[in-house]
């Protein structure tokens, strides 16, 4: 009788921990943030208007949280992306691999800037940003990216942005899989779009 309830509770321990993993999943494919941290769509401004996340969907997208006065931590990390996408096969990232740069800066970053300053590091990357700080804060949420506004007694900038710097690597199907940590080497980041970009 033991063994029996023992087995009942194991039984309805995995199939407990299935149903929040199955229930996760939907909420990521329906673009929810409930769940913080696991990504979703959204709609943020573009040189070209409105852009959603799922405009993408088909590509494998490769997306940083940054501004573009950063002055180190976003360029090492573009660059790293760069470098890393570039020694793919050219006809696979043409086809199938997006880059996007979401601004946390939107008092300073408009779209038009952004356009230029992301397709100087890839020509298949595209700038987003928010007409508010609650329309960022939302998307990071979604993704766990953290940022705040740092004031510069005395200097011309005005302020900095201390913010997480992680890639985030979306499949497909719009699904987010990798974090990928800062300085992580370009070869590594190649490595897990390449696994994406052979799924189907």
């Amino acid at each position: 009788m033991q063994r029996k309830s023992s087995t009942i509770f194991w039984l309805a321990t995995v199939c407990f921990f299935a149903g929040i993993l199955i229930a996760q999943q939907y909420l990521v494919r329906q673009g929810s943030d409930l769940i913080p941290g696991t990504g979703g769509d959204f709609t943020l401004q573009s040189a070209h208007g409105p852009t959603r996340l799922s405009d993408f969907r088909g590509k494998v997208v490769a997306m940083y949280f940054g501004y573009m006065s950063c002055p180190d931590i976003c360029p090492t990390a573009m660059w790293n992306l760069t470098e890393g996408v570039n020694t793919l096969a050219p006809e696979l990232v043409d086809d199938g691999f997006q880059g996007v740069f979401v601004s946390v800066d939107y008092e300073r970053d408009s779209p038009r800037a952004l356009d230029i300053f992301v397709k100087g590091f890839h020509t298949n990357m595209v700038g987003l940003t928010g007409e508010t700080r609650e329309q960022i804060d939302k998307v990071a949420r979604q993704y766990g990216a953290i940022y705040e506004k740092v004031p510069l007694e005395g200097s011309a900038m005005g302020y900095v942005i201390d913010h997480s710097s992680v890639v985030y690597l979306i499949d497909r199907q719009g699904i987010l899989r990798y974090r990928v940590a800062h300085g992580t080497p370009p070869g590594e980041i190649a490595q897990q779009v390449a696994k994406l970009l052979d799924e189907a």
